[in-house]
């Protein structure tokens, strides 16, 4: 039982690592654009773009963390039984 809890404790973590991921991407892409804006004589509309990028990346980093932990969690289950 107390084993039971602690993998859904760990499983959390998981979630809670691949939003921050996410998020800081993605505000990494809004500050950049934000950059852009300000410094440049380009219009607000270039802010989009540098967001939308900060979205893929998120995403792309966020799922490939999630792919590398599943990894270790089947290597893991593996070696214990």
């Amino acid at each position: 039982m107390k084993d039971k809890w602690i993998r859904q404790v760990g499983y959390l973590g998981f979630v809670l690592q691949f939003g921050l991921i996410t998020l800081s991407n993605v505000f990494a892409g809004g500050f950049i654009g934000y950059l852009v804006v300000r410094y440049t004589c380009l219009g607000k509309g270039w802010m989009i773009p540098f967001l939308m990028l900060g979205v893929i990346s998120g995403l792309f980093s966020g799922v490939k963390y999630l792919l590398k932990e599943a990894s270790k969690d089947e290597k893991r289950n593996k070696n214990s039984t």
